[in-house]
């Protein structure tokens, strides 16, 4: 094909695939918040509403690309250039398919994948097409070149790679003599190795402990542990498996690489003398296994001694209540070393390319090559990376999503995309300026080394953002003076049916309990857990757990602010308008009321779960509720740490309306509730449209006389058996909590919430810190070279320095700002989104001053210990 057929041939493709995007417009309907629409009728309702929703963002989208795809068929036809417009395809398969994965784990994919599916395969279809035109040529020449190859290739191995006999005992002289020669690269491996494996078992046998105790698993946990290590504790282990697992994975991959290359000049001399590949690779791989069981051995047991001390400090916080699963078997050593292990030739397996050249290469001025820079679209991936960070705040900022650990991969995608495009523009600009030649000793490193350098950049910059924007505002939070008690006003709050007053008031009239009675009704949230939950097929699924809550009236919610010592607060509540107070203390992470798909919407019903409903009439069942105003607070104890029990206020007139339509209903069916087994009360929901009675309509909140709380606790027992019923969705869920028990729980919340974070951010900053080591170790050859270079020049031994005072400087300062920039703005909307009042923000930013102070001051002093030690090393003469 010629080049001009070839050219015809890929401006009719990509004016059908520009043509192709304008009909689903006109034919195919976008999804709107209970209807479904035509373009122009999206865009009425878009101008009619006042309030924004997530569909409008796929209308959105869908639009622009259009008429960005009709701009550019307009090009094409006038046969102008299209600029960045050509990148069109590319945007869209990488834009789509992210909206895709979004869609599959957050709304009913059915009903809203028809645009991105299709303009995503338009898109895929112009673009291999396209590409493929353009390098056919190329492609074709490529493979008949590879295929030659191959075939001198297999001849050669045929040949070269024939070995009859043994290995002679010289053999294994030659290993270990070449494994004493490189004996502080192999310590430097080997510590880094180390810092792997102790990381590997403790946060896997943290992880095992907490996940023997979230859900019951173990017949000894008591209903505490579960509570206490439920979506929190054991959540936190969760993320930080996968985010310590990929930061020690990338830690290796640059250590691995240095570590290859470092040796690489003594496998080059042996292929060039003849070794056999296989010989060389099996050289290596021995020297490799014995530095990772070498590690392992000091790692595993060092992890083990850690995972036994943070163990005992979770056992404290438990102040004895509950016995914690070991942390120190044969098992939990074999898995540790197993993931450890796994890790461990992932990294290898990423150095694939360097581990292959050992065999091959005869290169000798390899490592001394330049490597390439981007120099095109600079502008743009800095771009990219601004919009990236942004996004990341802005979907932050939703409460449902804050908090949220899949939210920080977009500031970490932008964090690199700002590294790579903003060091190349940087680089570039300098080139042409006329202090070029006077810094050419700094940044001669960034030119040269210009991946190997951004790697290590994003690395530090990811570690301790994650230190200062992810871990340290949850540290933080618990380390703050909470009067915990005071959360708590009352000795008893018993959740109870109208039925069972009258022995309920009896009990307190023994043991001479004041008693104060609320009108209460239950409200349930379509979904009231964190997790992004999965749905199977695509399909709408009944979501378990289903948040359960206490509507109460304004009055009832005044009255309870009073005897709180805290004055009134008009909440103008009119109509259906709601507001709700998040029942938690300040070490908790953000919640919201509901936490289904886009977690922006609030879906609530009247009444207890359901165990069976239809999913697609969602919107009916659990109507789309109007929360106006929302708070933080404990009116009548702090039970579900925000997940559930939450207090969602009604005005008057509408609590009133739905109280005598639940009391109603359950004075109806409370005969048949009393006789009905728990299997059949399970299936009522299949062929009725709620259940069979709809909760505790009373609050009930006890004060006791000293010495009788116990006495009442226990004669309150009964009602567990009572009303099993309301357990049966959500065993955390109680017919009543105690007030000193709750103490106990939330105090020891707090303090394994500060522990486990504790711990974290001691993980990340020795990560960071190491890894800052590392890389002054690795450089120190080549500072030394440049060093004894520059005298031999005539160099003043202060000049001579600043390149690598610069050097170290620059390697801390740069992530550190940005870790301190991101630390702030993402600390700030954490504050905003857990709703602190100015006091609590005061108090934060005090211990956030101290933490902070503690952060740079650490960095401080590994920069100068590191500087005396280069500058002793590099005066010392050869």
């Amino acid at each position: 094909m010629t080049f001009q057929k070839k050219e015809k041939l890929i401006k009719h493709i990509q004016i059908a695939s520009g043509i192709l995007t304008i009909p689903p417009l006109f034919f195919m309907k976008f999804r709107a918040p209970g209807e479904s629409l035509y373009w122009s009728g999206m865009i009425i309702r878009m101008f009619n509403e006042e309030e924004f929703h997530p569909e409008y963002i796929i209308f959105i989208l869908v639009s622009l690309y259009v008429f960005a795809s009709v701009i550019r068929t307009t090009f094409i036809l006038r046969g102008k250039k299209q600029e960045w417009l050509e990148y069109l395809p590319a945007i869209s398969m990488v834009l789509y398919g992210g909206l895709l994965a979004v869609l599959t784990n957050t709304m009913d994919l059915t009903l809203y994948v028809n645009f991105p599916l299709y303009y995503m395969a338009i898109s895929a279809v112009e673009f291999v097409s396209v590409k493929y035109l353009e390098q056919q040529e190329e492609i074709n020449e490529r493979y008949e070149t590879l295929k030659e190859d191959e075939r001198k290739e297999r001849a050669h191995r045929k040949k070269a790679n024939y070995f009859p006999g043994k290995y002679p005992k010289e053999f294994y002289q030659v290993i270990r003599k070449n494994f004493r020669y490189r004996g502080k690269n192999q310590v430097i491996f080997v510590m880094a190795a180390m810092l792997l494996a102790a990381i590997c078992y403790i946060v896997f046998s943290m992880y095992q402990m907490t996940d023997k105790l979230y859900g019951g698993k173990e017949e000894s946990d008591s209903a505490l542990a579960s509570v206490m290590f439920g979506e929190g504790i054991h959540g936190l282990f969760q993320s930080l498996a996968l985010i310590l697992g990929i930061l020690s994975v990338l830690m290796m991959v640059m250590v691995i690489s240095w570590y290859i290359k470092e040796q690489k000049k003594e496998y080059r001399l042996m292929v060039i003398l003849g070794i056999r590949k296989n010989t060389a690779y099996l050289i290596f791989l021995v020297e490799f296994f014995i530095n990772i069981l070498i590690a392992a051995m000091i790692g595993i047991p060092a992890g083990a001694v850690g995972a036994v001390l943070m163990r005992r400090a979770f056992t404290k916080n438990f102040h004895g209540n509950v016995d914690l699963p070991g942390v120190v078997s044969a098992p939990q050593i074999f898995f540790g070393f197993l993931v450890y292990l796994v890790l461990m030739l992932l990294a290898l397996g990423f150095n694939q390319e360097n581990f292959i050249a050992l065999g091959n290469s005869t290169n000798l001025t390899e490592e001394k090559a330049k490597e390439r820079r981007p120099k095109r679209n600079l502008f743009l991936r800095i771009m990219i990376g601004i919009f990236l960070y942004v996004l990341g705040m802005a979907w932050f900022s939703i409460r449902g999503w804050a908090e949220m650990k899949v939210v920080y991969c977009l500031p970490v995608l932008g964090i690199l995309c700002l590294l790579m495009g903003g060091l190349a523009l940087w680089l570039q600009k300098r080139e042409h300026k006329a202090g070029y030649y006077q810094g050419i000793f700094r940044w001669n490193t960034f030119y040269y080394r210009f991946w190997k350098n951004v790697w290590l950049l994003f690395y530090l910059s990811v570690a301790q953002f994650l230190l200062l924007a992810v871990f340290s505002p949850a540290f933080i939070s618990s380390m703050m003076k909470q009067n915990v008690e005071g959360m708590y006003p009352y000795d008893i709050v018993c959740m109870a049916y109208e039925a069972d007053i009258p022995d309920l008031e009896k009990i307190a009239g023994e043991a001479g309990a004041d008693i104060i009675e609320y009108p209460m009704v239950r409200m349930t949230s379509i979904y009231g857990s964190d997790k992004i939950p999965s749905w199977a097929g695509g399909i709408r699924p009944v979501q378990w757990p289903q948040g359960q809550h206490i509507a109460i009236s304004e009055t009832s919610y005044n009255q309870m602010r009073e005897v709180m010592g805290k004055e009134r607060r008009n909440l103008e509540l009119s109509g259906e308008k709601m507001h709700v107070v998040y029942q938690q203390d300040l070490s908790v992470k953000t919640n919201t009321i509901d936490w289904d798909t886009t977690r922006i919407e609030k879906h609530l019903r009247f009444g207890q779960p359901l165990q069976y409903y239809n999913t697609a009439d969602y919107r009916n069942i659990f109507p789309e509720r109007n929360i106006v105003s929302e708070e933080r607070d404990s009116l009548i104890g702090i039970f579900q740490q925000g997940k559930q029990e939450n207090l969602i206020v009604l005005s008057d007139e509408y609590f009133e309306k739905a109280w005598n339509e639940i009391s109603a209903y359950n004075r109806e069916n409370w005969n048949v509730r009393e006789s009905i087994t728990d299997e059949e009360w399970k299936l009522y929901t299949v062929s009725h449209a709620g259940n069979l009675t709809e909760g505790p309509t009373v609050l009930l909140c006890m004060n006791i006389p000293d010495g009788k709380t116990k006495q009442v606790t226990d004669q309150l027992e009964y009602l567990k058996e009572k009303n099993r019923f309301d357990q049966l969705w959500d065993r955390s869920i109680q017919p009543f909590y105690e007030k000193s028990q709750m103490i106990q729980n939330t105090e020891s919340e707090i303090l394994l919430t500060r522990t486990a974070n504790g711990f974290i951010l001691l993980i990340l900053m020795i990560m960071a810190v190491f890894q800052y080591f590392l890389f002054v170790k690795e450089e120190e050859n080549n500072w030394k070279w440049d060093n004894d270079f520059l005298e031999k020049l005539g160099m003043k031994e202060k000049d001579r320095m600043k390149k690598v005072v610069f050097q170290l400087r620059f390697f801390i300062l740069f992530p550190a700002i940005q870790a301190l920039i991101g630390g702030i703005l993402f600390t700030a909307l954490t504050l905003k989104t857990r709703l602190f009042t100015g006091t609590e923000i005061m108090q934060f930013s005090g211990i956030m001053g101290t933490v902070y102070s503690l952060y740079v001051l650490i960095w401080f002093v590994m920069y100068e210990i590191m500087k005396c030690d280069v500058k002793k090393r590099l005066m010392k003469k050869r």
